[in-house]
């Protein structure tokens, strides 16, 4: 950790920096009665136009004696999110770095979303903000963080201070679980391979204390998993299934999981089907997946959930070689069923062919799987929001709610079964479809081919939300770690 996180009930500003949260309007201070000592120059500001409190505006105003007042905008409080508000806790840990200040105060704005939400979201949003990137360079350009404390001012409610140090911990968690996935993700491909991937998941069970198992090359080959080994061929990196079971309190092996699947192609190169040389750099994303689940993993087991969870991560690098898989492939699947390859890009879904076979072996209560596929769906839905496969109306409304919670969007998506037709194959059971059209909706229904229709089962499709082509408010270009958090939610909340 790099500052110290302290709540207490609000007791009038404390040097040298107090953060205040302001809503688009004429009455846009009515909501920080308290802040009686800034009101005046918050107002003056206000009434000349200088601020007008919109969606994410940020203006520091220095109050004399070493003091500032750093007011950030919420916009108009009937269009705020969750997003939004985290974005704008984001901008305000931003603003704070760059002054230099090594405290600050920070004080929770009255909002619908309730003190409790609003609290997850404003600690996650700066935890993210002000936690420096992971990066390898050997002269370090940026001066390190001055700020070391920052204290919350909540509610006056002894119940909210009681309550404030198990959330501040719980936010906390998810918020370092989210760039643990973002530094999985944004490591190269040279470093995060499916060996140093799965080691780093037996050296998190050892410390968290869950089981890891480690598939090879020659145990995938006695389990059948034709899918995995057929995508790793062409690699000189031995693909992996990396299992992760965490027990829970007093759990039994037999009691009904979570299961999270997360995709884990270390490197796409599209295979012999290979890819256009631009942007083909960003092809170390395409394990943003499995970074997510094995976050997830880790800080289920540092919250110390209730529940049994089992995360898999198939794990292999898509590369052209001599051994590498063709187009007219036939594969024989974990589950029995073959498959004619149509294109050699279409590699993740043959990953989570055997992986969703596997996970049905641990009796599944509800099954999530979440990949970077297609790049259909980021076409469809954009870099904010993911696509969502459920036809368990109960688990979609679950996740839907997690995601809007947490401040990440997931739509739904549908199953059309006429588009079924685009699977069929003359010499094998079926095939990946290779139709551009409805490209994502086709990828779904070939993974809903190795799903038993009783089991409640997602699929998030993260292809346009696991990386930001640029940096936006808070957050940098790069690795997002989006699903972690969302994922977590419906895990605490049981």
């Amino acid at each position: 950790m790099i500052f110290k996180y302290k709540c207490e009930p609000f007791n009038g500003p404390i040097k040298p920096a107090t953060v205040i949260f302001v809503s688009a309007g004429p009455e846009a201070l009515d909501r920080t009665d308290e802040l009686s000592s800034f009101r005046l120059q918050a107002q003056q500001h206000l009434s000349c136009g200088a601020f007008k409190g919109g969606r994410l505006d940020t203006l520091p105003l220095f109050c004399g004696q070493d003091t500032w007042l750093v007011m950030v905008g919420l916009g108009n409080l009937e269009e705020l999110t969750e997003a939004t508000l985290l974005e704008a806790a984001a901008k305000a840990g931003q603003t704070l770095a760059s002054l230099r200040v090594k405290e600050a105060v920070v004080c929770l704005p009255s909002l619908a979303f309730g003190s409790i939400k609003t609290f997850e979201l404003i600690v996650v949003g700066f935890k993210l903000a002000l936690e420096p990137r992971f990066n390898y360079k050997t002269t370090k350009t940026d001066p390190p963080l001055a700020l070391r404390q920052l204290t919350f001012q909540t509610p006056s409610a002894s119940n909210f201070i009681d309550r404030s140090k198990v959330i501040l911990s719980r936010s906390e968690t998810a918020a370092l679980a989210q760039l643990e996935a973002r530094r999985l993700t944004d490591g190269p491909a040279s470093v995060i391979t499916p060996e140093s991937l799965a080691k780093e998941a037996v050296e998190a069970g050892l410390a968290k204390m869950f089981k890891v198992t480690i598939w090879d090359e020659t145990k995938l080959e006695i389990e059948k998993c034709g899918a995995i080994l057929a995508v790793g061929r062409g690699s000189s990196r031995q693909p992996r299934m990396v299992i992760i079971e965490y027990q829970g309190a007093a759990g039994l092996a037999a009691d009904p999981a979570t299961i999270i699947i997360g995709k884990g192609v270390t490197f796409d190169s599209g295979g012999l089907c290979l890819k256009p040389s631009e942007n083909m750099a960003l092809m170390k994303t395409d394990m943003a997946g499995a970074a997510a689940v094995l976050a997830v993993m880790k800080a289920a087991a540092t919250l110390k959930l209730p529940q049994r969870l089992v995360g898999l991560m198939p794990l292999a690098e898509n590369m052209p070689d001599g051994a590498a898989y063709r187009p007219g492939d036939i594969i024989t699947t974990m589950s029995g069923q073959t498959i004619e390859v149509i294109n050699t890009d279409a590699e993740g879904r043959l990953l989570l062919a055997d992986a969703l076979t596997l996970a049905q072996k641990y009796n599944p209560a509800r099954l999530i799987d979440i990949a970077t596929l297609t790049g259909a769906c980021q076409i469809a839905l954009g870099d904010r929001c993911a696509g969502l496969f459920c036809e368990h109306q109960t688990l979609l409304k679950t996740i839907q709610n997690a995601g809007e919670a947490v401040g990440e969007k997931f739509w739904p998506m549908p199953f059309i079964s006429e588009y079924e037709e685009s699977l069929k194959s003359d010499l094998a059971d079926f095939k990946p479809s290779a139709a551009r059209a409805g490209g994502a909706i086709n990828a779904a229904l070939f993974l809903r081919r190795f799903v038993k229709k009783d089991i409640p089962w997602a699929h998030l499709d993260i292809a346009g939300t696991a990386r930001n082509s640029h940096a936006t408010a808070g957050f940098p270009e790069g690795a997002t770690g989006f699903g972690v958090r969302t994922i977590l939610k419906i895990l605490t909340d049981g």
